[in-house]
């Protein structure tokens, strides 16, 4: 059975397909067979992985039943970790209405049924709060919400917990937090230090001990299609996502036990 963690904000630019290309890869590194889809229709981590694009959004055909979960994944650079790539398009392949399908439990179900299966399923979700991340939230089994240290950002958190609340109320099972992860961290502006303060005083459970600075080997790393972890492995990128991902892995270790 696949761990299904979406990663979600509805402010863009705050680090998602960054973490999700990333935790992915080390997860993967880890031992972990992983799948990462990218539900985005802007299609970043599938660019940001050097995946060709698919013509049309495999969702569609995933929802219709033409293909499983299995057709639809391609590999990546990375051993174990792949991708269910999404092509860069404005058209969104779902409707609200479709949300109410029995389609999907009955998807997730399948993704529990993969063979071969995946140890985690990581979502990368578009930043806005439609069809699309309302789908992630009913499939995931926990929601990992990234945080810019700029000035709005307890605003567009309290947002996004608000709708993991309300998607937690419509499902027949608990929608857990995996974390607020606090990203694009610079030490030397008072601000970036003042919104971890802030953060971490108002959910003190909830936020991550690693902390994403701001490194430009990042954004290098994904314009050149690869995660940090073979672009720049000793970048203060890649060792917070490094640690990220064995912050994350411990977690859910101590939930099994």
């Amino acid at each position: 059975m696949s761990r299904v963690i979406a990663i979600a904000s509805q402010k863009g630019g705050v680090g998602k397909t960054t973490t999700a290309t990333n935790v992915g890869a080390y997860f993967a590194r880890a031992g972990r067979r992983v799948l990462l889809v990218d539900l985005d229709p802007q299609g970043n981590a599938t660019s940001g992985l050097a995946v060709s694009p698919p013509p049309i959004s495999p969702l569609r055909e995933l929802w219709d039943g033409v293909r499983t979960w299995g057709d639809l994944a391609r590999p990546t650079a990375i051993e174990r970790f792949e991708l269910i790539p999404s092509p860069p398009s404005p058209t969104i392949p779902l409707r609200t209405d479709d949300l109410r399908s029995a389609r999907v439990p009955e998807l997730r179900s399948s993704l529990d049924q993969a063979t071969p299966g995946w140890d985690f399923t990581l979502i990368d979700c578009p930043p806005s709060l439609g069809p699309l991340t309302s789908l992630a939230l009913q499939w995931a089994d926990a929601v990992l919400v990234p945080v810019q240290c700029e000035y709005y950002a307890m605003e567009g958190l309290a947002q996004m917990l608000r709708l993991i609340e309300q998607a937690d109320r419509s499902r027949s099972c608990p929608l857990e937090t995996a974390g607020i992860l606090l990203t694009l961290f610079s030490a030397d502006l008072e601000l970036s230090i003042e919104v971890v303060d802030e953060v971490r005083k108002y959910f003190p459970e909830l936020v991550l001990e690693t902390i994403i600075p701001r490194d430009v080997a990042l954004a290098e790393a994904t314009s050149h299609g690869e995660p940090v972890c073979q672009y720049a492995p000793r970048s203060r990128g890649a060792w917070a996502y490094l640690n990220l991902a064995k912050e994350m892995l411990e977690h859910e270790c101590a939930e099994t036990r």
